[in-house]
């Protein structure tokens, strides 16, 4: 079984590395930082059978990444794994195609026994965290539906578009002509059912979440 780690914090990364490869639940293990590398790994490698995503990370705005991934490989489970364990934050995970949600600060036993039954076909698992009771809204889930029809580099657009760059400096930071960026618009546009970069903003905004407060510590490897 093929696991990738995404979660821009290198002693968690290795921490949960150790645990999957100590534990043998994964033949192989890759960690990358960010979501272009996650990209990037699934381009030279393929989707992996299990990624186990960090919420908050370089590269993705709130459940987009989430949202990107089970639009794309919708038969791949990923467990979100966070130190934002509010019950809304660990509902809409779920809501929104997460087969687990799993607080930073739970323990390697749980960790591991939370994968195994992942990988057994289970799935809305949250250990020892409490779920809201009120559903994801349709909108949400509408744009989260929607943003699983992007590319990798519509995806890398739109994210980028969200944290208010312009057509220039995206087209800068992708290496790309800025024609190509408003190629990408386009077809961003039409995907999300928008018709201005206003609107991609909001709807991309629904599936926003607050920064956690504090970061807890790596699991315990021991």
């Amino acid at each position: 079984m093929r696991c990738v780690i995404a979660d821009d914090h290198p002693l968690f990364r290795n921490a949960l590395t150790a645990l999957l490869s100590d534990s043998g639940l994964a033949t192989s293990v890759a960690a990358v930082a960010d979501v272009a590398a996650l990209h990037a790994h699934i381009e030279a490698e393929g989707a992996p059978e299990l990624l186990l995503l960090d919420l908050h990370m370089p590269g993705t705005s709130g459940f987009s990444a989430l949202g990107w991934y089970t639009g794309a490989y919708p038969g791949n489970p990923v467990v979100m794994i966070s130190a934002n364990t509010h019950p809304d934050t660990v509902r809409r995970a779920i809501d929104l195609g997460a087969a687990a949600f799993l607080s930073k600060s739970t323990s390697t036993g749980t960790i591991g026994d939370c994968l195994e039954r992942v990988l057994a076909g289970e799935r809305g698992l949250h250990p020892e965290l409490t779920i809201a009771t009120e559903g994801t809204g349709l909108g949400t889930l509408d744009t989260a539906e929607a943003v699983g029809t992007l590319t990798p580099q519509q995806f890398r657009v739109v994210v980028m578009l969200a944290e208010g760059l312009l057509n220039k400096q995206i087209a800068w930071e992708l290496g790309v002509k800025e024609a190509t960026v408003k190629a990408h618009m386009t077809e961003i546009f039409r995907k999300l059912g928008v018709h201005s970069r206003t609107q991609a903003v909001l709807a991309l905004g629904t599936l926003n979440v607050p920064e956690p407060e504090t970061l807890t510590q790596p699991p315990d490897s021991a």
